[in-house]
């Protein structure tokens, strides 16, 4: 029988996925929005403070058709749009020249560089307007700062325009004592803007001025503790989704049963999931099983005796992704339903490397037990009976002994199954991870059925897509699944149980407590 591997899950990558993503990894998310938000708030605290002044320049632009300042570097206005201006007015300003005035200033140590990069200027759209703004760790030095840009920015026009104005008057005064008419209506008009001029000597730029200076800041620029916790957490979000991402793509677990759905497996059988000391008290012998437990139990005989043939001897092996899904629990309980119909069952503990079947029932590992089975195809040799269970025997491999291991293939398996088929009515054999071991695949290539025990919340998604490549890979159609869920087992009035108190070694190995009397078949074997 050959596999193949189901199509991926036709809403991976829908909003439905991605919730029940979140829902499944809601630990990592609720960390990683707590550690953002404790990291935003710390840094908040840790980070300098630094604070933020504003002063403001106004540009007064003249009339280009006033010819009092041709030949002088002013504003004019030459453009619809009086942004114009501020932004030649900020490219004046963010200059070394301008930095360098400020130095000189307030005596300072900094480069220029350095107190061109604590300023900027955003001029304001649609006015004549250009806005300083100074950033520093020091409130103080923030108004500073923006006020000296200010003062700077005036110093240098007052400068240029000065410079400019000497110029035009020097060549207005050449121009009239080259003048042959005196009294000539262009020397009057000369003489009119020359004394223009002469009034403007030592005035600043009359095109620019300081319209607000920079107050002291209140408070530094540190952002609210809200706002920074409330972008910690979107930050937290993300971080907290793509973390669940990785971990559901390289590590997720298989929490609910229709996780399972995606890989078209029917579930022959939905154990609930027992604690885990209840578990251990059962496997060492010091407690039953609830009754709601055996009843899953009795649904997975009846579910693969209705697919056996009449007089046929099926051969079952159950595997799983990985150490603890519950496979060695349902072998061993399959093999008691089945012996309970009156059934000749052979239990075969095919885990060679963690062989736990002999010590629940408290036999030790014969000397040459699997050898003699699947090498000579022996299998009286090794066989060992159960007490008190007539119809239920083990083959126990042989204890520490790996080279049973390499003397495994696939023909002794067949022979050993054939050899077995003629002393027993079922086989269970309860073998290694098939997905981490070959030899467990060997086995499972020669069985009627091969049941897969998962058990949600611990069964890694990864290992059990590793696991159905590898049955894929030898050709293995697996039969079904054995689901032990996280709904504990209900109370129920149906079926029958042993005692809580009776010791379970103890009657499975026929040696009642003292005091007490043989327990009946019917206590004993739950049926």
């Amino acid at each position: 029988m050959t596999t193949t591997r189901a199509a991926a899950n036709p809403d991976g990558t829908s909003a439905l996925a991605l919730l029940r993503i979140l829902r499944d990894q809601w630990l990592i998310v609720t960390l990683s929005i707590v550690v953002c938000i404790a990291s935003g708030l710390i840094a908040r605290q840790l980070v300098p403070s630094s604070y933020t002044a504003h002063s403001d320049l106004l540009i007064s632009p003249v009339d280009p058709a006033d010819d009092t300042f041709i030949g002088i570097d002013v504003f004019r206005n030459v453009s619809s749009d009086p942004t114009a201006n501020s932004l030649a007015l900020a490219r004046y300003l963010d200059t070394s020249a301008t930095a360098e005035i400020v130095k000189r200033r307030l005596r300072l140590h900094d480069s220029a560089a350095a107190l061109l990069s604590a300023m900027s200027v955003v001029p304001v759209s649609q006015t004549n307007i250009a806005s300083i703004t100074t950033t520093s760790p020091s409130a103080r030095t923030a108004q500073v700062l923006a006020n000296a840009f200010a003062d700077a920015a005036v110093e240098r026009r007052t400068q240029q325009v000065q410079s400019d104005i000497q110029r035009v008057i020097a060549r207005l005064q050449d121009q009239l004592k080259r003048s042959s008419n005196p009294n000539s209506q262009q020397v009057l008009v000369v003489q009119q803007r020359l004394a223009t001029l002469r009034s403007l000597v030592g005035l600043p730029d009359p095109t620019l001025s300081i319209l607000n200076l920079a107050d002291s800041p209140g408070a530094p620029n540190t952002p609210s503790a809200k706002l920074v916790a409330v972008a910690s957490a979107l930050a937290g979000i993300l971080l907290g989704l793509a973390l669940a991402l990785i971990a559901e793509t390289y590590g997720g677990k298989i929490r609910r049963e229709d996780d399972l759905q995606r890989y078209r497996l029917p579930v022959l059988a939905r154990v609930p999931r027992l604690p885990q000391k209840a578990v251990k008290d059962y496997f060492a012998g010091r407690a039953n099983l609830p009754p709601a437990a055996w009843e899953p139990y009795r649904s997975l005989r009846a579910n693969i005796l209705r697919t056996t043939d009449p007089g046929q001897t099926p051969v079952i092996v159950v595997t799983s992704a990985g150490a603890g899904d519950g496979k060695t629990l349902t072998a061993l309980n399959l093999a008691i339903t089945l012996a309970a119909q009156d059934m000749r069952v052979i239990l075969v503990d095919g885990d060679f490397r963690r062989p736990m079947i002999g010590s629940i029932f408290g036999i030790p590992a014969p000397r040459d037990g699997f050898t003699s089975t699947f090498v000579r195809g022996d299998g009286k040799a090794a066989m060992v009976d159960v007490p008190l269970h007539s119809g239920l025997r083990l083959l126990l491999p042989t204890l520490h002994d790996m080279t049973q291991i390499d003397q495994l293939d696939a023909d002794g398996v067949a022979k050993a199954f054939a050899t077995l088929r003629g002393q027993a009515d079922a086989i269970v054999v309860d073998s290694a991870p098939a997905g981490e071991v070959s030899d467990a695949l060997l086995l499972a290539s020669a069985a009627d059925f091969t049941l897969i025990a998962v058990r949600t919340g611990h069964t890694r998604r990864q290992h059990f897509d590793a696991l159905r490549d590898a049955l894929a890979q030898y050709g293995i159609a697996a039969s079904g699944l054995v689901v032990a869920v996280q709904t504990p087992p209900a109370p129920t009035v149906y079926g029958s149980t042993m005692p809580v108190a009776v010791d379970l070694r103890r009657v499975l190995t026929g040696v009642p407590r003292e005091g007490t009397p043989r327990p009946s078949r019917s206590t004993r074997s739950n049926f």
